[in-house]
């Protein structure tokens, strides 16, 4: 539209599609049966004028916004955006539009200021995308009673309204997977703990052991990122401690543990097998294509919109649904050769012993002089 031209109208379009006002707010409200050629009319219409819908005005004849807030954590990870585009996609898709707010950190204090910052946007509701236990939930529900929410990173058994991905479960599968090959010599590189899904994911790992009769050799700590996925493989290595497999908490970790093994001349999954957990779009594009629980993050996106936008509609009781991740078999893993990796990692034990007793030794030696 030229600078000066009127700005179309709701009647506007009625007129050039050739049917009613209330034909066009159905459609570009998403609201009401339409027929699909009716629909593609009044599209074509609202192309043709460069109409707007005015929300704010549709918004106050409700007493709505039109606007949904998503309190979540660093968007820059895979899971957080993930999530935003399958919720931008819904909310658009039926007429709100999506404010975010990032969390910063962890914890009740964090989670509360950023559905805080929400709040005051006047969004209509919430979903919060932040670890948080069970009794944080629910506090966060009852310090913003008037705001309706769904929750996507806190236990099943939480007595507020979530759409969640089964952590567990994914992580039973991986576990499941490697002690299939073979494997019983398993080490892990898990990411923080108060993540209520990473406690939940190395609960499932260590849960499927233990029934094999079998126990995680050796533990690292990162915090998501390639960096500290290859610091604790680099740990892992450098602690002596034989093993075949590695179990991971993400798939961008997984990125960094893969590096470390192969600057070291390990060979995956010859040497060490290697299964991440979320399935990146780049984790079948790695050397090798990685092994890995595939979460489909942007439908659950939309399941948590719908599942909010179900609460902005009217009371329904409290409920959560879960949906569970699969496993997706690359060329990562596979069964372990023990003969040549145990013997290598229990020669490197020796060294390390040796060189550590000498070291010992000639300091010995010069505190006596």
């Amino acid at each position: 539209m030229r600078t000066g031209e009127k700005t179309a109208t709701l009647a506007d379009v009625a007129h050039l599609a050739g049917v009613s006002q209330q034909t066009v707010s159905r459609v570009v409200n998403t609201q009401g049966k339409v027929s699909a050629r009716t629909r593609a009319r009044v599209m074509d219409a609202v192309g043709q004028l460069n109409y707007v819908p005015n929300r704010l005005a549709q918004g106050l004849a409700r007493q709505r916004s039109q606007s949904i807030g998503f309190a979540t954590n660093d968007i820059s990870l895979h899971a957080p955006s993930q999530l935003t585009s399958g919720i931008e996609r819904a909310a658009r898709e039926s007429g709100f539009s999506l404010i975010v707010s990032i969390v910063p950190g962890y914890g009740l204090a964090s989670v509360t200021q950023a559905v805080r910052a929400l709040k005051e946007r006047q969004v209509d509701g919430v979903l919060i995308n932040a670890s948080l236990s069970s009794t944080d939930a629910a506090e966060i529900s009852r310090r913003f009673a008037d705001v309706p929410s769904v929750f996507l990173d806190v236990p099943p058994d939480s007595p507020v309204n979530a759409a969640l991905l089964d952590q567990y479960h994914g992580a039973a599968l991986a576990a499941q997977h490697v002690v299939e090959l073979g494997h019983t010599r398993i080490a892990c590189v898990h990411a923080p703990q108060n993540a209520v899904a990473e406690h939940s994911r190395l609960q499932g790992w260590v849960d499927v052991l233990q029934r094999q009769g079998l126990a995680l050799v050796a533990q690292q700590e990162g915090d998501w990122s390639p960096a500290s996925g290859y610091c604790a493989a680099v740990a892992l290595l450098a602690s002596g401690i034989p093993f075949t497999a590695v179990l991971v908490g993400n798939d961008q970790m997984a990125v960094g543990v893969l590096r470390a093994l192969w600057e070291r001349g390990l060979n995956v999954p010859g040497d060490v097998s290697v299964i991440g957990y979320d399935d990146t779009a780049e984790s079948a594009l790695l050397i090798p294509p990685l092994t890995t629980i595939r979460q489909d993050f942007p439908t659950l996106g939309q399941k948590a919109f719908h599942h909010l936008k179900a609460l902005l509609d009217g009371p329904e009781p409290t409920r959560v649904t879960l949906t569970r991740p699969e496993l997706v078999v690359r060329a990562s893993t596979a069964g372990p050769r023990l003969g040549q990796r145990l013997q290598w990692q229990e020669a490197l034990q020796v060294v390390q012993q040796h060189l550590w007793n000498r070291r010992t030794e000639e300091e010995g030696a010069e505190e006596t002089k």
